[in-house]
């Protein structure tokens, strides 16, 4: 296959799985703040909530990705100055429904993401 052909069938098949909302668009997104891998193996059940919290502290602490659990769009996570310093900024909101607001954006393994500009606890 021709590279440019290669590119332009990549190019599609991201375009047909693409979310609705472009990257780059602002959001604002409400969920509960969790630990994606403890989450990708253990599921919502055993993977968020209050009883899942200490355990993805300890992860978050390590550095490992944290994301949004959205009601209806998904897992998106977190990129930017929140994830610095084996994520500094969001440990205080780990195991709590959050509205988050920010920019949209890919992961870098093509998953949805957001850059939050800002985080707020919600009841």
């Amino acid at each position: 296959m021709h590279r440019n052909a290669g590119l332009l069938a990549v190019g599609l098949l991201l375009a047909s799985v693409a979310p609705s909302r472009a990257a780059g668009e602002e959001v604002t997104l409400k969920g509960e703040v969790v630990e994606v891998s403890c989450y990708g193996k253990l599921g919502v059940a055993k993977g968020t909530g209050a009883a899942h919290t200490a355990c993805a502290l300890d992860c978050a602490k390590q550095g490992k990705p944290l994301g949004l659990l959205t009601d209806g769009d998904g897992l998106f996570k977190f990129m930017g100055d929140y994830t610095t310093n084996n994520n500094a900024k969001l440990l205080p909101f780990v195991g709590k429904q959050v509205e988050v607001k920010g920019t949209r954006g890919v992961y870098t393994d093509y998953t949805f993401a957001i850059t939050p500009t800002k985080i707020t606890v919600v009841k």
